[in-house]
């Protein structure tokens, strides 16, 4: 959703490719243009030199989870390349229950270890320790029809 900028601050397109780092990679803008540009920032250059001014701005509109008892509704943030979906649920107290999770009306019976533990559909704690449905050798995004802003509801959640 865009949405302007208010009177009391300001936005700039970090355009100024004087102020990057000479190579910028395809990955890491935080290292290659916002840190080389803040450094500059805090020399004290003006921050009208960064770029031009932007007029509004895209909100990103973030859904958090929500918990009534033993049950956590949440959403799928990501699929990765894998087609693993990555939820907005904390996998923390999911590996100490017995859970059941629905989506797209389907339901995986309690959590994987690994993703060779289930030759079907599964429920894993991933890297970043959110919940994630995957599918092993195959794409849960593309399986289930799934994508970004799907709910997704896990049951039996302790309630420690």
């Amino acid at each position: 959703m865009d949405v302007g900028i208010p009177s009391d601050c300001a936005a700039y397109n970090l355009s100024n490719r004087s102020l990057w780092k000479s190579h910028v990679s395809d990955t890491f803008h935080g290292r290659d243009i916002f840190a080389p540009v803040a450094a500059h920032l805090s020399l004290g250059i003006a921050p009208e030199e960064v770029g031009e001014p932007l007029h509004s701005l895209v909100c990103l509109c973030i859904s958090h989870t929500q918990r009534k008892g033993c049950t956590i509704m949440g959403h799928i943030i990501h699929v990765d390349g894998f087609g693993n979906l990555v939820t907005t649920i904390e996998g923390q107290a999911l590996a100490e229950s017995k859970v059941e999770i629905l989506l797209k009306d389907r339901r995986i019976q309690g959590m994987s270890w690994s993703y060779a533990e289930n030759a079907d559909l599964l429920a894993i704690v991933g890297s970043h320790g959110n919940l994630e449905i995957a599918v092993r050798d195959g794409s849960a995004a593309r399986d289930l029809n799934a994508k970004v802003g799907d709910e997704v509801v896990v049951d039996g959640v302790s309630l420690g």
